[in-house]
């Protein structure tokens, strides 16, 4: 009898790319191909990569080396955004067998069967797989375990945002069909998945003859599923209607992650994203007012070609007079192939690196009030299947808050209310 050739992932940047790793796993193991083992050697190695920064980029060589290095004679396969915008450096690595783009990985299994054992040049397929009209949702086989998953609604980015790559690595917007979601979410929730996190690289754009409030209403309506999240939604697409659905559902959390990357007009207009920061400090004031206790997070971007101190200026004062309670604060990276490659202004490192500095901790002090204004009062926790370090039982709140309280194992798996005693740097603590 042949054994099955063993696979391993490495997955690279967003969590989106961890979602795709487990479909491409899944397809692997439909095609009789194995995952390797804690501690075993792989026959495969396949790495997914991501190409949002410069540094994002030298991971993606440096996980290529480290695969082949601790797994020698395995076929190391290069997959993603890295691959898509870079794939004549990708199949350059020694050791590279196999180099795939963001449409072609998930045909992983019969490009694997094609090229045997490897040894020869990497063989690329970037670029040459067909496109469909609507994105595939694969089912989920291996929820044991878990108390929330994503769901890939959408792919792609019809905007043109002047610093990123990704709309170039991932192509146009694509949704999946609404019925194939709502399926999804129903074997889910059959499966003892208490939340579905709706995920897409730009959300917003679901289309699926619906609209994203359409599938949202969809799941509340035709599925059993106690909570539904939205990962991160541009500030254009948070419009009244998604407003008063999820002011008017419990079932939809109180939590949003919305970018803001800049809060200079001048700067915001050059980045070509598509509102100013007066209509996005009016649209979390108007979240704030119309849902109670929302955690709202964002993405913040410094040392953008031009960016004077005046303009950081700008982006520290709104944040701070803010609801915001979380940043991901990032500096820019050039890209080649974006508009903003070639613009010139670029702050120096130095006060770039000071800038970055200070929104972190502007954060961590607007995450410190957020938390504090939760003691006191009572938040429903969706129970993980671990506990902490502690022994303590923990969760995360609707709100998105992580929190940790005693209690039986009884409790795992269970959105339990929980009552706020105390708040501190790494969550909330209370008692059921």
């Amino acid at each position: 009898m042949i054994k099955p050739r063993k696979v391993s992932f490495e997955t690279l940047g967003c969590r989106y790319n961890r979602f795709e790793s487990a479909e491409m796993a899944y397809e692997l193991e439909n095609a009789g191909f194995a995952a390797a083992g804690e501690g075993e050697t792989s026959d495969i190695v396949v790495i997914n990569t991501c190409s949002v920064t410069s540094k994002s980029a030298a991971r993606c060589r440096a996980a290529i080396r480290q695969a082949r290095a601790q797994n020698p004679g395995a076929v190391v396969v290069v997959a993603g955004c890295y691959s898509q915008t870079n794939p004549a450096e990708a199949a350059a690595e020694e050791g590279v067998g196999l180099v795939l783009g963001n449409v072609e990985k998930f045909e992983l299994a019969n490009a694997l069967k094609e090229i045997g054992d490897g040894g020869a040049p990497a063989k690329v397929m970037v670029g040459s797989g067909t496109r469909p009209d609507y994105l595939p949702v694969r089912p989920v086989t291996s929820l044991e375990g878990r108390t929330n998953a994503y769901i890939k609604a959408q792919s792609g980015c019809d905007e043109e945002c002047s610093f990123c790559v990704v709309r170039i690595a991932r192509g146009k917007s694509v949704s999946a069909r609404p019925d194939d979601v709502v399926a999804q979410v129903r074997l889910m929730a059959g499966k003892g998945v208490r939340e579905v996190v709706f995920t897409g690289i730009n959300l917003g754009q679901f289309g699926g003859g619906t609209g994203l409030c359409g599938l949202i209403k969809r799941t509340l309506d035709e599925t059993s599923t106690e909570r539904v999240r939205l990962s991160s939604i541009n500030p254009q697409h948070v419009t009244d209607e998604l407003i008063e659905l999820m002011a008017s559902s419990p079932r939809i959390c109180r939590h949003l992650h919305i970018p803001l990357q800049n809060g200079s007009d001048r700067i915001l207009a050059a980045m070509r994203r598509p509102y100013t920061s007066g209509m996005y400090e009016t649209l979390l004031g108007k979240l704030a007012k119309a849902i109670p206790g929302i955690g709202i997070g964002a993405d913040v971007m410094v040392g953008f070609p031009g960016e004077t101190e005046e303009d950081f200026n700008a982006t520290y004062s709104l944040i701070e007079r803010s609801p915001l309670m979380m940043l991901h604060v990032f500096t820019y990276s050039p890209r080649e192939g974006t508009e903003a490659y070639s613009m010139k202004g670029r702050p120096p490192k130095k006060e770039a690196k000071a800038r970055a500095a200070m929104l972190k901790k502007l954060s961590g002090q607007k995450r410190a009030e957020a938390g504090e204004k939760q003691v006191g009062g009572t938040l429903d926790a969706l129970v993980e299947n671990t506990r902490d370090a502690a022994g303590n039982l923990k969760g995360f709140s609707d709100n998105y808050f992580p929190v940790t309280f005693k209690g039986p194992d009884s409790l795992m798996s269970a959105i339990v209310p929980v009552k706020i005693i105390s708040a501190g740097a790494d969550g909330l603590s209370g008692a059921v």
